[in-house]
């Protein structure tokens, strides 16, 4: 069976504006969904193309790559599949794939998975890996982490100020940067 790597983009392939990252959602107490399947795609209208248009078109443009991004990502390929799982609208998914090809890390990534429901991000990404056995899923978001650690998902949190001081289940793994992430990546592969 292939192992399945799933990465996170913004705070973790993508560096954040200034390099600040205030969207991450630090309630640790998320308990997992009763459910499992992701609420059903809504349909695209008026508003989604406009702002596919305008505001989409921008708003990830500028963003570069984290320092070692590439060599997590090469990491995770050399062992399994490689998924970028995100929060960001599906609207924004022609900008997000040409920023992915951009930075050359299009190669390695086999699908990029984006939200087109009308779920909060950490509840998507809980309802899309629970039906998909994921060696592991690289995040920055504390509640995203916490309720995937609580559904038996492994998980690498990558260290920001906004989610350094919180408790998290066990399954949580703290990485301060992506070399720590691909040495997680590395050790998980052997010990699989």
């Amino acid at each position: 069976m292939t192992r399945v790597w799933s990465f996170d983009l913004d705070g973790v392939l993508a560096e954040p504006p200034f390099g600040w990252n205030p969207a991450i959602n630090r309630d640790v107490s998320l308990a997992p969904a009763s459910q499992g399947m992701p609420a059903p795609r809504r349909k695209r209208g008026f508003v989604d193309r406009a702002l596919e248009g305008t505001w989409y078109r921008f708003r990830y443009v500028l963003r570069p790559p984290r320092r070692g991004a590439r060599e997590a990502l090469q990491a995770a390929s050399n062992h399994g599949r490689v998924i970028v799982l995100t929060g960001r609208h599906e609207r924004g998914r022609t900008q997000t794939q040409a920023w992915l090809e951009r930075h050359g890390f299009d190669p390695m990534i086999e699908e990029l998975v984006m939200n087109g429901t009308s779920l909060a991000s950490a509840r998507y990404k809980e309802a899309y890996l629970g039906g998909i056995d994921a060696a592991l899923h690289i995040d920055d978001d504390a509640a995203t982490a916490a309720v995937l650690a609580r559904n038996g998902i492994r998980v690498g949190l990558v260290s920001w100020p906004r989610n350094r001081s919180l408790a998290y289940p066990e399954l949580v793994t703290r990485c301060e940067d992506l070399d720590a992430v691909r040495g997680l990546i590395e050790g998980v592969a052997r010990d699989d």
